[in-house]
């Protein structure tokens, strides 16, 4: 969430929005997790906003900002791997 002003893109607004959006939501999102209040398909949505932020430097067209764009593909992959990790782990319990 703080990505747009430590690299210099604080000014695309569909860039930032992005970030700082996709961020908080992770952040809330997640925190409810740690709550409880959400149990079923948790790793789901955050396997959703992993591809998001993959596929947003095109979709919204910052691409052409190579540090948005790295940044966003680089949050997207880990918050990806991390989910895909988590859902492997619960599957492989359930046998």
């Amino acid at each position: 969430m703080l990505s747009p002003q430590q690299l210099g893109y604080a000014l695309d607004r569909y860039a930032s929005g992005n970030s700082v959006g996709i961020g908080a939501m992770l952040v809330i999102y997640n925190l409810m997790i740690v709550g409880r209040m959400v149990d079923e398909g948790q790793e789901f949505l955050n396997l959703v906003f992993g591809i998001w932020l993959m596929l947003s430097p095109s979709a919204l067209g910052f691409a052409g900002l190579r540090d948005a764009a790295l940044n966003s593909m680089a949050c997207g992959f880990a918050t990806m791997l991390l989910a895909a990790w988590s859902i492997y782990r619960a599957l492989a319990r359930r046998k």
